[in-house]
């Protein structure tokens, strides 16, 4: 509020030192528009989008989207954005965002406070958020209805365990991949109003306590460098319903009266030139006016605030990528570390393998020497209890077969073959003569 009654001031001041120009029609102008006009008109331009005249800042990345470059903290109101943005943080304050193509973000300018005019969809993993549509209203209690879903492309997601205090240009996740956290999360819109002042609980402290794992510290607003105000009951329509912006036709006539009163509006080139009267040559800054060295002042210390944004920016993003790429190092190593300790593994497992393998082979091989040896050890036990076989004696030719009834002769223990080297040989024949012819019947010895 400081800074949009300082800007009115001075826009007085000004006033009385240009010469008067044509007043406009008389409107209703909100000073805290005209005051949001005024300090933001350095930092970009203001153009005519489907919800009446709205802003868009200057310089910003390629793919930039509203409520990324700053932090969230908690305080007695709820979530709320602090704001790293050379432009402050006003326009996370009052109205809300809107995604216009030929535009980009825009600005729609609001006169009613919020910590944050945000809805949310959040899991234990992963929190999202995303800009308020213009169109949203909300009664003098508050507004705790169905969840108000945008597109999933409209949200930014950042893991919730590192959702507090920390900046979000670093840790959001990647663009493409909000469709697969959007339908993890769940969608939640919710704003308390409590002394006229709104609040945003909607995103659950508990959550991101057990994601966290360490209680929130509830901040000081301060920190944000922006101050709650109470909406005016004035504000409210005739069902009792406020929006979250201004009336278009309200923006339209600030808009239409600073751009009646700026300085470089007062006279045309051509007649200021034949207005005009010749001076002394004085050096430059004597030849200004003071409205134009006013001027130049603002301009300069907003492109000066710009450069530091922007080298402040750049020395972020440099830590944040050499962040990245650290972790990325650390993740690698403990990668390989892994690796190799897999690889120890296995080769420790096939070299046991392998000796088990082997101690197997030797055991059976053995196992099976032994069995050898044992199978011949009892082959040559049984060959040595086994009698030695007795030669047989040949029978003479002539000597006849005995009779089937005749019982075989019983010799004494002397063998028959020293017997018969004992008789003389012509009486062995003649007793084997009259055998043979005792055992055949008469007439049956000769051959027929």
């Amino acid at each position: 509020m400081k800074r949009i009654v300082m800007a009115t001031v001075l826009l007085g001041a000004l006033g009385m030192l240009v010469p008067a120009q044509e007043a406009p029609a008389q409107v209703n102008v909100s000073v805290s528009i005209g005051g949001f006009y005024d300090e933001l008109s350095p930092y970009g331009e203001w153009v005519d989008c489907d919800y009446g005249d709205c802003w868009v800042p200057r310089g910003v990345a390629e793919g930039w989207q509203p409520y990324t470059n700053g932090e969230w903290i908690y305080t007695r109101y709820g979530w709320t954005w602090v704001s790293s943005d050379p432009w402050g943080g006003d326009p996370y304050h009052y109205g809300t965002w809107a995604f216009i193509g030929r535009h980009g973000w825009v600005w729609v300018p609001g006169t009613v406070w919020a910590p944050a005019w945000v809805t949310w969809s959040y899991s234990d993993s992963y929190v999202g958020w995303a800009p308020m549509p213009p169109t949203v209203a909300f009664g003098r209690t508050g507004y705790s209805g169905s969840p108000v879903v945008m597109d999933a492309e409209r949200y930014v997601f950042v893991p919730t365990n590192r959702f507090v205090g920390t900046n979000v240009s670093s840790i959001r996740m990647e663009p493409r991949r909000n469709a697969e956290f959007f339908r993890q999360s769940k969608p939640m819109t919710r704003f308390d109003v409590s002394g006229g002042i709104v609040r945003n609980m909607a995103l659950p402290l508990a959550t991101v306590q057990r994601a966290t794992k360490a209680r929130i510290e509830t901040r000081e607003i301060t920190i944000a460098k922006t101050t709650p105000r109470p909406f005016a009951s004035g504000v409210a329509g005739k069902n009792g319903h406020v929006g979250i912006v201004a009336p278009a036709n309200e923006v339209k006539a600030v808009r239409a009266s600073r751009q009646g009163t700026a300085p470089h509006a007062a006279a045309p080139e051509p007649q200021r030139q034949q207005q005009a009267k010749p001076q002394p040559q004085e050096p430059a800054k004597q030849q200004q006016t003071r409205p134009q060295q006013q001027q130049q002042q603002v301009q300069a210390k907003a492109q000066k605030q710009q450069e530091q944004a922007k080298q402040q920016g750049q020395a972020k993003q440099q830590q944040a990528n050499q962040q990245d790429q650290a972790k990325q190092q650390q993740v690698h190593q403990q990668e390989q570390a892994r690796q190799q300790q897999v690889n120890q593994q296995e080769q420790a497992k096939q070299q046991k393998a392998k000796q088990q393998g082997q101690a197997k082979q030797q055991q059976a091989n053995q196992q099976e020497q032994a069995q050898q040896q044992q199978a011949r050890q009892q082959g040559q036990a049984r060959q040595q209890q086994q009698p030695k076989a007795q030669p047989q004696q040949p029978q003479p030719a002539s000597e006849p077969r005995a009779h089937a009834n005749q019982a075989p002769a019983v010799h004494p223990a002397q063998p028959q073959q020293d017997r018969q080297k004992a008789q003389p040989a012509g009486q062995e024949k003649e007793k084997d003569h009259n055998a043979g012819n005792k055992d055949q019947p008469s007439g049956e010895g000769k051959p027929k």
